[in-house]
């Protein structure tokens, strides 16, 4: 059995992590390292992050701009080893069966890792508002507000139909930052009651793990989108309605995404796809230039060696040369 964080980049995933860790689950090995970015660590295991980022790019895309994944995708995925590979990634990353694992990315890949995991596995969903999404973005990539609430909302949409008939508790970054003690309660005790957790789990050790001073790069509240299109505020306000406990969740049907969030994130994908040819062009130069210092070495070290036999017959001949003069001067002289 294990948990699955899941949520959008930036909305309080590791602070969740974190709080599950305390509840006694294994976070795994080699986690990503803590960074000014996110002092206290993003509890995210290298591995798996590796593997999404390989599938996400084979199909197109990558975590800022998620493919256009075809309905049949989860039957080739098997087919190319992904399925398999992320199960390897399973035992190498986490030493004990109860364990928790995040990555944002699984938000967009769940097909894959369900698979991996026999459907044996709840997840925990943290929704943030998407204006402070887009705000702590802003500040972290330099990403427009626009194509930052169109992310958000690609990330909630595929977690919302990837976790069906899953159990699932969704909880809002704000109530968890506002209300540890209570939002983390009601979490240990749906994984309580789902088998995932001890009966005796330490809550206010877990609840601990949330820090005053978290909910940092939060949006002012003015300026370019303190107030996020309709689409998007409709969409929040579904979200928010599913918050709690699901034993087998069914999100329902969301509202329509805006016409203008499949627009930017295809420029986005396009704008990438450019890039990576043209990093993918210059890599091709770099190695033709490698190749041909290579060759030039290797020619100069043929000469050297030449040069070097040359020489050394060279000296060979005036050592006889010398010789000879020396004999010729010896027979003069009796």
């Amino acid at each position: 059995m294990g948990v699955l964080v899941v949520g959008m980049h930036r909305s309080g995933t590791s602070a969740l992590s974190s709080v599950l860790e305390a509840t006694g689950l294994d976070a795994g090995t080699d986690l990503m390292a803590r960074d000014v970015g996110n002092p206290d660590g993003y509890y995210e295991q290298r591995a798996v992050v590796a593997l999404d980022d390989e599938v996400l790019a084979h199909y197109g895309g990558s975590w800022d701009a998620p493919p256009l994944l075809a309905p049949g995708w989860a039957e080739e995925y098997a087919a190319r080893g992904f399925a398999s590979r992320a199960r390897e990634v399973l035992g190498t990353t986490f030493s004990r069966p109860r364990f928790v694992m995040k990555d944002p990315r699984v938000s967009l890949l769940l097909p894959l890792w369900r698979h991996a995991l026999l459907d044996r596995c709840a997840a925990v969903v943290i929704v943030r508002d998407p204006a402070e999404v887009a705000w702590s973005l802003a500040l972290r990539d330099a990403m427009s507000p626009l194509s930052s609430m169109a992310l958000w909302s690609a990330y909630n949409r595929a977690l919302l139909e990837g976790l069906e008939g899953l159990p699932v508790h969704v909880v809002r970054y704000a109530d968890l930052v506002d209300r540890p003690a209570a939002v983390v309660g009601e979490i240990v005790a749906s994984l309580r009651d789902w088998g995932e957790v001890d009966a005796d789990v330490d809550e206010a050790s877990a609840a601990a793990r949330v820090k005053p001073d978290l909910r940092r790069d939060t949006h002012p509240g003015e300026g370019p989108l303190a107030t996020p299109p309709e689409e998007i505020r409709a969409f929040d306000g579904f979200v928010a309605g599913l918050c709690g406990r699901h034993d087998s969740f069914t999100a329902g049907a969301p509202p329509s995404a805006g016409w203008w969030e499949a627009a930017l994130l295809d420029e986005r994908r396009t704008v990438r796809q450019s890039a990576e040819a043209r990093v993918a062009v210059v890599e091709s130069q770099r190695d033709e230039v490698v190749r041909d210092n290579e060759a030039l070495r290797a020619q100069s070290a043929e000469l050297r060696r030449e040069m070097e036999a040359a020489l050394a017959a060279l000296e060979e001949v005036r050592q006889v040369r010398s010789a000879s003069r020396w004999d010729r001067l010896a027979g003069r002289g009796r």
